[in-house]
């Protein structure tokens, strides 16, 4: 916000800030944090000018296209977000006036209802509600302007170069143009028409360049949706199983593929050395040193375990024997098919860095580009066009929750995600991440509600972490429930000698067959739950699972069909306050060594 500059600009700049502040609370509500944070700078302008102002009070008007602050023009009504000219319209209002003593809460009440709907706000009488609020330096209809003068101040002195970039160094652009403007122009009619063919030209600049942006995402987007096929395609019509053992050899997964291949399930061999594996069909090669040193240099070399005639013919790879950070240290060979190997190893080495270098930056420079387009131009657009403009800035979000679902699960596979727990309270991270959610299951009609059980003991959890989980099976539960539906989230204590807090996430859509539950955590996984089947990357549930692993929870589904699902997990209630004992184990012994995900999946500790 404009921290200098005159008195009309700072009055624009208050009205500006109040509506960001309102299209804030179309998302969340008047209690989060953003929203909290945005009022509270506003109330804090606004508490500036009114010292300032001639008797302690600003009143804001509208006169046909033009704002008014106490008689005095301070831009027109293009120049401010579509939900302050709004409030004028929906409660019928001639004016608003904000007087010295102007408190925050103050403010967040007429903030609340400001963002009022329609048919909520049919029959409201302001100046009452206000009232009711205890609303004292907020009045409505105080006074009414009846004529304004097109320049009070006479003719703008004439600036030189080296003062107009200093007053402009820091405004927005539509500010330098509006200045520019007043420089040329003396007749305020004159300048209201050349201020919006300048923005005009920018705009359609603006629209040329984003589009161009576009469209090149638009290609990329084909290109990584092509490879993935092809990735997919591969990977389905190979049948090639994975091992992931630790540094000592032992077994710590397999896949269907690989237990077929060996004979034995994953609960028989995990925990086992792979040098186990061999057989009279089956050849093992497993690289002679797992751990890689960092004070001696490494031992090359593969060891082949089996016997003669195996390893005659026995040639090519059939299942990836890999270390917890996803580095291959040996294979199990039983069939020639290295060349598709090396091909799918390839396409998904292309496919992350495809991701990662290719989109993420254009992504976040088209977000920025297609923000500064709606500040600028949402007063002007007509229905189809904000229709367009909302899908581009739908779908620009769409892909980049997909690209940071890929870069989140890959942190995931090599072990460098990380968790921060701490003691927290589990019914405020519960409501958190219901709160943040509530807008989008109040456009699809569905009732989301928590349930909290009294005096919950503390957890020892990762905040955000755990916050995104939730907010993650929230999304799911969304998009499958019903119009009319419920959703519910509960928080109780787990079974008795546990020690953990149970979370509940239920809904009321079709549920999930029983054939298809065993693979609803696995990665790139889509399942249809009755006849409906949407989009997405099938890495949010193995994440949130992963997560909760890595905080000590765990994480399970139950659900019948044609009676909604239910997803739960439990986090490790605290044992209090652990700064004192965590220092004196440091200095009592070596840094521990970080347990892998993998092993914590498995219940290693």
């Amino acid at each position: 916000m404009n921290a200098h500059g005159s008195f009309e600009a700072r009055c624009l700049d208050v009205l500006k800030a109040f509506g960001k502040t309102l299209s804030q609370m179309n998302l969340y509500n008047a209690n989060h944090p953003a929203v909290k944070q945005m009022t509270s700078d506003t109330a804090s302008a606004l508490s500036s000018l009114l010292t300032e102002a001639e008797g302690g009070e600003i009143t804001y008007s509208i006169d046909q296209d033009k704002l008014v602050a106490n008689g005095r023009i301070i831009g027109q009504v293009f120049e401010l977000p579509n939900s302050v000219p709004q409030i004028f319209a929906k409660f019928k209002l001639n004016s608003v006036a904000f007087k010295s003593g102007l408190t925050e809460a103050e403010l967040t009440a007429f903030s609340e209802m400001a963002a009022m709907r329609p048919d909520d706000a049919k029959g409201l009488d302001p100046g009452a509600y206000l009232t009711s609020k205890g609303v004292a330096c907020i009045i409505v209809n105080e006074a009414v302007y009846s004529k304004v003068a097109e320049a009070d101040d006479g003719p703008a002195p004439q600036k030189t170069a080296e003062q107009f970039l200093q007053e402009t160094q820091d405004k927005p652009i539509e500010d330098a143009i509006e200045k520019l403007v007043r420089m040329a122009v003396a007749d305020p009619k004159e300048q209201a028409l050349l201020m919006e063919a300048v923005l005009r030209r920018v705009r359609e600049d603006l629209e040329k360049k984003v589009s161009e942006a576009t469209r090149e995402l638009v290609w990329q987007k084909q290109t990584l949706e092509n490879e993935q096929a092809r990735t997919q395609g591969v990977m389905e019509s190979m049948a090639t199983g994975v091992v992931v053992v630790d540094d000592q050899g032992k077994v710590l997964m397999m896949n269907p593929e690989a237990e077929e291949l060996f004979g034995k399930g994953l609960s028989e061999m995990a925990g086992t050395s792979i040098r186990e594996g061999g057989g009279e069909d089956r050849m093992l090669s497993v690289a002679r040193d797992l751990e890689v040193p960092k004070d001696r240099a490494i031992e090359a070399g593969v060891e082949a375990l089996a016997m003669d005639d195996a390893k005659r013919t026995l040639r090519a790879s059939t299942a990836v024997i890999q270390n917890e950070a996803g580095k291959p240290v040996g294979v199990v060979q039983a069939i020639s098919d290295k060349a598709k190997h090396r091909e799918l190893q390839k396409m998904e080495r292309e496919f992350v860095a495809h991701v990662t270098h290719e989109l993420r930056a254009p992504l976040s420079s088209i977000r920025a580009a297609l923000e500064i387009v709606e500040e600028m131009t949402a007063a002007t657009l007509d229905a189809d066009a904000k229709k367009m403009f909302s899908n581009a800035m739908r779908n620009t979000d769409r892909l980049e929750d997909l690209v940071n679902s890929i870069l989140d699960f890959g942190k995931l596979e090599s072990g460098q995600m990380t968790v921060h727990p701490k003691v927290s309270r589990p019914e405020v991270i519960a409501r958190e991440a219901t709160e943040s959610m509530q807008p989008w299951a109040q456009k699809r009609g569905v009732t989301l509600t928590v349930e909290s059980a009294v005096d919950l003991p503390e957890v020892y959890a990762d905040w955000k972490r755990t916050v995104q989980v939730i907010v993650n099976l929230l999304s799911n539960a969304i998009k499958f429930t019903p119009k009319q539906g419920r959703i519910q989230v509960f928080v109780e204590l787990s079974a008795p000698g546990e020690n953990a807090v149970l979370f509940r996430v239920k809904d009321t859509g079709p549920g999930i067959p029983k054939e298809e539950q065993t693979r609803v955590f696995e990665k790139f996984q889509q399942i249809q739950s009755g006849d409906k089947h949407v989009g997405g990357t099938g890495l949010g549930l193995a994440i949130a699972k992963a997560l909760i692993h890595m905080q000590k929870g765990k994480m399970w589904l139950e659900s019948d069909p044609g009676q909604g699902a239910t997803f739960l997990f439990t986090l490790p209630v605290s044992d209090g306050p652990r700064t004192d004992r965590i220092e004196r184990a440091k200095k009592a012994a070596p840094p521990p060594t970080r347990v892998p995900w993998w092993k914590r999946l498995f219940g290693a500790q």
